[in-house]
């Protein structure tokens, strides 16, 4: 679990241009692979990052497969998943632990398993995911990315406002995704990444979503 290059450009990146907020929680025992934990603070200007974890030396050893403690709800003006919830088990309860921890108008940045890293984590984490699940518990999606190892220094952050969810193409240097369902591919890069990140706009009701293409392919 890991803040790496690429993932420290895009909040720098966001912070410079959404700077309101100082309190900071990521998921996960974090490693800072460019920078130090006070430098990232200081940089970010983050007057508080907490850790949360079961393992290591997280500021709070907590299961995030169980639910969060009452005094976490609304904590948190920024929330990063750093390649933690693929991880977990019950990844509904981490999702539900996510929308309660941050504060309306707050962030959530999700960086994870798109495909491959066997033996590291129980998942891969599809766009449908994340785009269904925030729209449907009162977030907006601000931005999908992908990465591959070849190019694991930069995220290639697509046009969310169509909401792409079907793979368009892939190669070692990318994955794209389109709003159109395509053809099958027969070959997707190993261990490439996704990130999400998302705003909530108001507190609701936590909604458990069914696949979009599902219920559009039933109601032709």
């Amino acid at each position: 679990m890991s803040i790496e290059y690429a993932d420290y450009s895009l909040i720098s990146k966001v912070r410079s241009v959404n700077s309101n907020g100082d309190t900071c929680a990521i998921l996960g025992d974090c490693t800072y692979h460019c920078t130090t934990p006070e430098i990232f603070a200081s940089e970010m200007k983050f007057n508080k990052v907490d850790t949360f974890d079961v393992n290591g030396n997280s500021t709070y050893k907590i299961d995030l497969n169980e639910n969060i403690p009452d005094k976490f709800h609304n904590s948190y003006d920024w929330l990063i998943d750093s390649g933690t919830m693929y991880c977990c088990f019950d990844i509904a309860t981490v999702f539900k632990n996510i929308t309660k921890m941050v504060k309306v108008g707050g962030f959530v940045l999700h960086t994870g398993n798109l495909s491959g890293f066997f033996g590291r984590g129980f998942y891969s984490l599809s766009p449908s995911l994340f785009i269904e699940f925030y729209e449907q518990n009162g977030f907006v999606v601000s931005a999908i990315g992908t990465r591959t190892k070849n190019n694991k220094n930069q995220w290639n952050i697509a046009d969310n406002s169509k909401g792409g969810t079907y793979l368009s193409r892939a190669s070692l240097e990318e994955m794209v995704f389109s709003s159109e369902s395509q053809n099958f591919i027969p070959f997707i890069p190993n261990d490439s990444m996704i990130c999400c990140l998302v705003r909530k706009k108001e507190n609701m009701k936590f909604t458990k979503p069914i696949p979009r293409h599902f219920i559009q392919t039933n109601g032709r």
